[in-house]
């Protein structure tokens, strides 16, 4: 075989990650024709078919391809050593984390929080992805995670610890109690925040609107559509947004923050990491029963 074109297996192991070409080339930065041309171009190096397409516009890898999106991700995992390593050789922290978590939180509490980190370390890139859905540590889609929910599911590699929590309350544009409820749809039903809009807006009235995330129901509610719930820690910086009195029974979701065992002696990951649970969520009210122990997560 020719030399290995690193080019061409960072847009393989993109496709393992992202499921598509269309997201793995969103993923890049590039269009999906460069991504297929890439992984063909690995494909025809290696005489074998590595990615399989299907019609509906999702892309897998084959078992071979998924052997050497593990190996990929191993050499991904070592450059950014080789990174940090070369940071400290100039004496600064250096390399890139990502960090993935709910949209609401990467928006409203990360982002304005970021500004700091950076300015303290120049030679560090935090990559931020908000997505609601659960990205995986053990492939390599992201670093760092932060989850309203204790994972229960998956490789006993990925690190948990519960850094805070996040206190839920009743909001209305102009203090307005008189409105219907902002409620979730069927898809959100398993949500403790999701079940009390049900019983309320079954008890007082719903709004036509029915939203899948909490930063939709913020701004349905800045428009004056209803009333909702909200993470006190975001909804209380949104100017337009009252506080209600509280009614009985706000849920609250825990915060966990999920890292990966291979990613201990890695002083960028760790750096972001004890930002995420120290700066960033210092609006939320912290956990009183932190845990550092490994356990079970969602991938």
């Amino acid at each position: 075989m020719q030399q290995l074109d690193w080019t061409a297996l960072a847009h393989l192991r993109a496709v393992g990650q992202a499921g598509s070409l269309g997201a793995a080339a969103r993923l890049l930065g590039v269009d999906a024709t460069t991504v297929a041309r890439r992984v063909r171009a690995l494909e025809q190096a290696s005489g074998t078919a590595l990615m399989l397409r299907g019609a509906d516009g999702t892309a897998r890898l084959t078992p071979l391809g998924e052997a050497v999106l593990a190996r990929a991700e191993a050499m991904a995992a070592e450059a950014d050593a080789v990174s940090a390593l070369l940071g400290q050789a100039r004496g600064r922290l250096a390399g890139t984390v990502r960090v993935t978590a709910v949209p609401i939180l990467v928006n409203r509490l990360l982002v304005p929080a970021l500004p700091g980190l950076l300015a303290r370390h120049p030679g560090l890139t935090v990559e931020l992805v908000p997505e609601a859905r659960a990205l995986s540590l053990t492939r390599r889609e992201a670093d760092l995670a932060l989850r309203l929910a204790r994972p229960v599911t998956g490789g006993s590699t990925v690190r948990a610890r519960r850094v805070a929590a996040l206190p839920y309350g009743v909001y209305a544009a102009d203090g307005r109690t008189d409105l219907p409820w902002i409620a979730y749809d069927a898809a959100m039903a398993h949500l403790p925040q999701a079940q009390w809009l049900s019983q309320a807006a079954a008890r007082d009235g719903a709004t036509g609107l029915v939203v899948s995330d909490a930063e939709t129901a913020l701004q349905a509610a800045l428009a004056g559509l209803g009333r909702t719930l909200l993470p006190v820690a975001v909804a209380e910086g949104v100017p337009g947004l009252t506080r209600l009195p509280d009614p009985p029974d706000l849920p609250e979701r825990p915060v966990w923050l999920l890292s990966h065992a291979d990613q201990a002696r890695n002083r960028a990951v760790q750096t972001v990491a004890e930002w995420l649970a120290k700066e960033a969520l210092a609006a939320c009210r912290v956990g009183t029963q932190p845990s550092n122990r490994s356990t079970s997560a969602s991938q």
